[in-house]
């Protein structure tokens, strides 16, 4: 039976809660958009991922921040290359 005075605690986290800055998140959500507009916005998404790895240059490794930022320059130079693909197709129907 639980005891009205006795409290319930949550479990320990061996990692304290990270806040995430938004220049990941832009990253990322330019990443996305630049899948989205075949690459349209893979330029920006790239130059935010570039800063924020540098902002998180001092951070432990394994950090959310640093991961996120990562994964956004990952989709953001993917975006980039769908986007050179578009303009080499498109040129190529273009100019035939």
């Amino acid at each position: 039976m639980l005891d009205a005075g006795k409290t319930i605690s949550a479990p320990a986290s061996s990692r304290p809660e990270e806040e995430l800055s938004a220049l990941p998140i832009w990253a990322v959500t330019l990443g996305i958009f630049a899948l989205l507009t075949f690459g349209l916005t893979a330029v920006p998404s790239i130059i935010c991922g570039h800063l924020a790895l540098a902002r998180t240059r001092s951070t432990d490794p394994g950090s959310l921040a640093k991961s996120v930022a990562l994964a956004g320059l990952v989709i953001g130079y993917a975006g980039a290359a769908l986007f050179g693909t578009w303009i080499a197709v498109l040129s190529r129907h273009l100019f035939q």
